[in-house]
């Protein structure tokens, strides 16, 4: 990403004659697929936007990303800024107190209660990066941000402990873009109660899903998927929802959680899905509901 000159626009700009505009910023996340799981808690303390601090975020909050799935988001704040373009949005987090001076500000809720601290990895800085695309705030308009984090992505799980994966990949884990620009995917698996267990939908951009890597772990923290876009857990009629997806093609996997699978057959996540429609090339439009149905054909392997 390629940050805003100095003497380009300024977030907060002290001329009362400068062209001002509305950003706001909220967030959302895609599950994470472990039964084990009942929440997990972020402590944001800053927003940084082209490395100045946005003034419309008030922290620390600390929030349970876990609540905020299928299209649910929170808002984070709004302020008016330098109508400009801007390129560069970091998160600052706690890791070790959260919003009321408790500990520890990051943390996964166990089933029963135990909280379960997320450390960063190494010399991971609280500062982390985001993957976003420059946009534009219009003088006297408004420009919302939609923070995906993706938790399935951003945590790792090894010997019944949590933490959360490397830089580079919790990084990658985040996803930022303009709201306006984003339409949904929303589906049914038609014959989903004849399949023992639960089951995620993954979107990826057309041409971009290869069976083979995906279904085995990649990088230092072994996150399958790695590359979907986003992902939803299917409920018990069979629904999923896609949210938050830039407008382009898509194509929809369906798999179900390695906790549900022989760890040693790392294709048996992939299940085999067929519909009316070419699940290869899924058009998404801003602002707009894409409808698919799908039906459950066989388990890979199994």
């Amino acid at each position: 990403m390629i940050s805003c000159e100095d003497n380009g626009g300024d977030l907060n700009p002290s001329d009362p004659d400068a062209k001002k505009g509305t950003l706001a910023f909220s967030i959302t996340d895609a599950p994470v697929d472990n039964a084990d799981v009942s929440a997990a808690f972020v402590t944001i303390t800053e927003i940084k936007v082209d490395g100045k601090v946005y003034e419309g975020f008030k922290g620390p909050k600390t929030i349970d990303i876990l609540s905020l799935q299928n299209g649910n988001s929170l808002q984070l704040g709004e302020a008016m800024v330098g109508a400009d373009s801007y390129s560069k949005i970091a998160l600052v987090i706690d890791t070790e107190t959260d919003q009321n001076g408790a500990s520890p500000g990051c943390y996964i809720v166990k089933a029963g209660g135990v909280k379960d601290k997320l450390e960063l990895a190494g010399n991971a800085k609280n500062e982390i990066e985001l993957n976003a695309k420059n946009f534009v705030v219009e003088s006297e308009g408004k420009t919302e941000i939609i923070m995906d984090f993706d938790l399935r992505k951003a945590i790792k799980h090894k010997n019944n402990d949590y933490a959360f994966v490397t830089a580079g990949e919790l990084k990658s884990a985040i996803r930022a873009g303009n709201k306006q620009a984003t339409g949904t995917i929303t589906g049914n698996i038609s014959n989903f109660s004849a399949l023992s267990g639960q089951a995620v939908v993954y979107a990826y951009k057309k041409g971009s899903f290869n069976k083979e890597v995906e279904a085995k772990g990649q990088g230092a923290s072994e996150i399958k998927f790695s590359n979907a876009v986003t992902s939803a857990k299917v409920d018990g009629g069979g629904n999923f929802k896609l949210s938050f997806l830039e407008a382009g093609e898509y194509e929809i996997q369906v798999a179900k959680p390695e906790s549900e699978t022989n760890a040693n057959l790392n294709l048996n996540l992939v299940l085999d899905i067929e519909s009316a429609i070419d699940l290869k090339s899924v058009a998404v439009k801003s602002n707009t509901q894409t409808s698919v149905s799908l039906k459950l054909k066989t388990i890979l392997g199994l």
